[in-house]
This record gives C-alpha cells, sequence and structure tokens, in this order.
C-alpha cells in the first residue's frame, strides 16, 4: 500500500511539474529572448553554447545564478540591456530553466568567428578580433 502510494505521488508531481517554457511565459522571458535569435537580449542556445564552452561543469550553476541575480555586461553585444533578478522562483524553476537553455545550445549558430570564440568575431566577441 505504501509503495502504491508514493508512485501515485511521484506521478502526479510530475504531472503538473511547469515546463520551462510555461515558466518562461509566466515571467516574460520571451519579450527578450528567443531560442535560436537574436531579441533585445541573447538567444537562448547561444547563452547555452556560450555557458558550456566558457564554465564547463559549472555552466548550469551559472545559468541559474544569472536568472536569480540578474545578469549585466556577459555578452558584449548586449552591453546596453540588463537582465533582471528572478528572485520570486524555486530553485526546481531555476534548475528547469537551466536545463532547457543548455540544451537549446545545439541550435546556436556561432562558434569561431561568430563573437564565441577566440576574439575572431569582428571585433564584437569575447576578444577584440584581428587587427
Amino acid at each position: 500500500m505504501k509503495k502504491v502510494l508514493a508512485i501515485t505521488l511521484l506521478l502526479s508531481g510530475a504531472l503538473f511539474a511547469q515546463s520551462a517554457q510555461e515558466i518562461m511565459q509566466q515571467n516574460g522571458c520571451f519579450n527578450c529572448h528567443a531560442v535560436a535569435s537574436k531579441k533585445a537580449a541573447p538567444a537562448f542556445a547561444g547563452i547555452g553554447m556560450r555557458n558550456k564552452r566558457f564554465e564547463g561543469p559549472n555552466a548550469k550553476t551559472v545559468i541559474m545564478n544569472a536568472i536569480k541575480n540578474g545578469s549585466k555586461g556577459k555578452y558584449p553585444m548586449f552591453s546596453n540591456s540588463a537582465m533582471p533578478a528572478f528572485g520570486n522562483l524555486s530553485e526546481k524553476e531555476l534548475s528547469t530553466l537551466a536545463d532547457y537553455i543548455l540544451a537549446q545550445s545545439s541550435k546556436a549558430h556561432g562558434g569561431k568567428g561568430c563573437g564565441m570564440g577566440r576574439g575572431m568575431g569582428q571585433g564584437r566577441g569575447m576578444g577584440r578580433g584581428m587587427q
């Protein structure tokens, strides 16, 4: 009986868990971000790719902290804008969002020469470009 109750509770929790897209809709994330293209802020695909590349195993934690505490200046092409803090989100919601963003990295267009690599991106990337 206890096993059946535990399984039922686990399954009902999974059914009611919010998806990343729902959390993003509710918090207005799509007003500034898109999945694979730039808007007023970097694309989730680019954020995922950049954080995987530069933060390695800490990428998820870095993204969660940026969502929770806000962010400014991490992406040179968006230096005039800042992401507000979303301290109202639970750790579970932050984790869901970070997992989703990291999963989008395969949709990123970029890498060497597009501002994500070794400074070869026409002066817009992490370095100063080839001069």
